[in-house]
C-alpha cells in the first residue's frame, strides 16, 4: 500500500500509576507546575474531592490553548496540540521527560504508559484501502470507521481508520497501551 501523506497534529500521553500509590494532589501540582509553567500560560486548578471518592476523579484540570493536563489517583493525561511548525518526537520527548521528573519528584511509580497519536491524511484513505478492503457501507454522516488491535511485545496498538466522504476528513488513530499485566513498575523500568 502506498504511504498517505499524514500530518500528526494531536498526542496524548498516559501515564498510569501504580496500584494504591500515595498521591499528594498539591504535591504534584507543585512538581508539575515547576516543570511546565512555560508550556501554560494558565495556572493548574485543584480539585477539592473527599479521600474516599473514587480514584479516576480528576484532582488537578490545568488546560491552555495547545496543551491539557489532568491527573487522579490512578493516572495521569497530557495532551498536546502540534502547531505545523514544530516536532512532534522533539515535542514528545521534552514534555516526557518534564513529567517523568515530576512524577519522580513525587515518588509516585508508573505502572503503565499510554500514548494516543492523532494523524490527519491529506490523501482520500477509502482509495488507498481499496486494494485491500472494500468498504461497502457508510452511515447516514457518509462515515466509515476500521479499527483492528495488534499486540506487539508488551503492548496493545488500536489502530483506528475514519473516513467522512461528505466533508473529505481522513483521520488515522494510533492508541498503544503497555499491557496491564507487564507492569513497568516490576520490570524496573522507568518512563524517562
Amino acid at each position: 500500500m502506498k504511504s498517505p501523506n499524514v500530518n500528526i497534529y494531536k498526542v496524548q500521553m498516559a501515564y498510569f500509576f501504580k496500584e494504591k500509590s500515595e498521591i499528594r494532589a498539591f504535591g504534584l501540582i507543585s512538581s508539575l507546575y515547576n516543570q511546565l509553567k512555560d508550556v501554560f500560560r494558565t495556572e493548574p486548578q485543584s480539585i477539592p474531592i473527599p479521600d474516599d471518592a473514587p480514584g479516576d476523579v480528576p484532582r488537578c484540570v490545568w488546560n491552555d490553548v495547545n496543551t491539557s493536563l489532568t491527573f487522579s489517583k490512578i493516572r495521569l493525561n497530557f495532551t498536546f496540540n502540534i502547531p505545523s511548525k514544530f516536532n512532534w518526537q522533539e515535542l514528545f520527548v521534552k514534555f516526557n521527560e518534564k513529567i517523568m521528573f515530576a512524577i519522580e519528584e513525587c515518588d509516585i511509580v508508573i505502572d503503565r504508559v499510554g500514548l494516543v497519536a492523532e494523524i490527519m491524511s491529506s490523501d482520500n484513505l477509502h482509495d488507498l484501502l481499496k486494494e485491500y478492503i472494500s468498504i461497502e457501507k457508510f452511515n447516514n454522516a457518509k462515515e466509515a470507521n476500521i479499527s483492528w488491535v495488534e499486540n506487539i511485545q508488551l503492548y496493545n496498538v488500536w489502530t483506528y481508520f475514519l473516513i467522512n466522504e461528505s466533508r473529505d476528513e481522513n483521520k488515522i488513530v494510533f492508541d498503544i497501551n503497555s499491557l496491564p499485566e507487564c507492569k513497568l513498575s516490576e520490570q524496573g523500568i522507568s518512563g524517562r
